[in-house]
């Protein structure tokens, strides 16, 4: 069966990395949504937790139930306000209407928006929000946003960090409580310099992408189902994609599109990390190669695959698909 191996050696130096650039662990939150991007979060967490995170984001109440036993904070980014909020986890607070929907004493980190016009509370709404948080009897915890461009450092993400920066300002002056901020993704903790009063939230550099000197910690396999000389004239899967021009020893191996890959249509070479192409269309459930043994490396560098298919890393690795089996090496 098809297999994701992730290296924990990577891993951990990945983690180490960030924490020297962020100043240490405890400034530190790794974002785990969407199963930590691909690679699997239950079989992440432990080695998180015992390198000294303790603060993790996830999408849903779902996700942070999965992770609850490994971490003391959780925050719940992709949330919307039910009255049944769990006291244990923290929320996003992402629109300033729905502050009346959450369950009183519901612990909260108010989104803003410095710009990205995505999700959070404006600048000059932060007197009426504040205001509304003490209103409905929320706990006050954090104050955080998003960057849309600090990867180029251009004018754009400035602009943002000062936004960010007066708010910062304002609630020291307007809020005696003291407060959790964090702006710095990934991008930006190794393109800028951290604030001292600041958390970075993480997420795709923890797997060894958006720094060159990180490490890749996942790599996807598959298993042959079968083997056969394809002889000369002879074509391979589905619309003859691939015909031979000799005889060739290929296999078929046991990953397709419904395992989250994309669909390879046979319209220029497509690459495994061995260096032999894929023949054909990939089907449903498998692709033919030349025969690579019983085990072939599909990629260990999702940025091959986002090249190719004119996407980004991110996109190749959460669309792996969760029943593939992961196991830590």
């Amino acid at each position: 069966m098809s297999l994701i191996r992730l290296n924990q050696k990577a891993y951990e130096f990945n983690l180490d990395q960030i924490a020297n650039k962020a100043g240490n662990f405890d400034r530190v939150i790794c974002v785990f949504k969407d199963n930590a991007y691909g690679h699997g979060a239950t079989l992440l967490a432990p080695i998180a937790k015992s390198k000294g995170i303790n603060f993790v984001a996830v999408k849903n109440e779902q996700e942070a139930d999965e992770l609850k036993d490994f971490f003391d904070s959780i925050l719940i980014l992709s949330h919307r306000p039910n009255g049944n909020e769990n006291p244990n986890f923290i929320y996003a607070l992402n629109d300033i209407n729905l502050i009346k929907s959450f369950k009183p004493l519901t612990r909260i980190h108010l989104k803003i928006d410095t710009n990205m016009h995505r999700n959070g509370i404006e600048l000059q709404d932060l007197n009426k929000a504040y205001n509304d948080i003490l209103k409905y009897n929320l706990k006050f915890e954090g104050v955080f946003t998003h960057f849309s461009s600090a990867d180029n450092a251009d004018d754009f993400y400035l602009a943002q960090r000062n936004n960010f920066k007066k708010v910062k300002e304002w609630f020291y002056k307007n809020c005696s409580k003291k407060l959790i901020f964090h702006s710095f993704n990934s991008a930006a903790l190794f393109n800028s310099e951290i604030p001292k009063d600041e958390y970075c939230r993480v997420g795709l550099v923890q797997f060894g992408y958006g720094a060159l000197h990180l490490k890749k910690v996942l790599s996807l396999y598959a298993h042959k189902l079968s083997q056969r000389i394809l002889k000369t004239g002879q074509s391979i899967g589905y619309s003859n994609a691939y015909t031979a021009n000799k005889d060739l020893n290929v296999a078929t191996y046991d990953l397709g599109y419904a395992d989250g890959l994309f669909r390879y249509n046979a319209k220029r070479e497509l690459r495994l990390a061995n260096g032999k192409k894929i023949l054909g269309k990939m089907s449903m459930d498998s692709f033919s190669c030349e025969d690579s043994g019983d085990e072939v490396c599909v990629f260990n560098d999702a940025t091959l695959w986002a090249n190719f298919f004119d996407t980004i890393d991110y996109e190749i690795l959460v669309k792996l698909h969760p029943n593939i089996k992961r196991v830590v090496v």
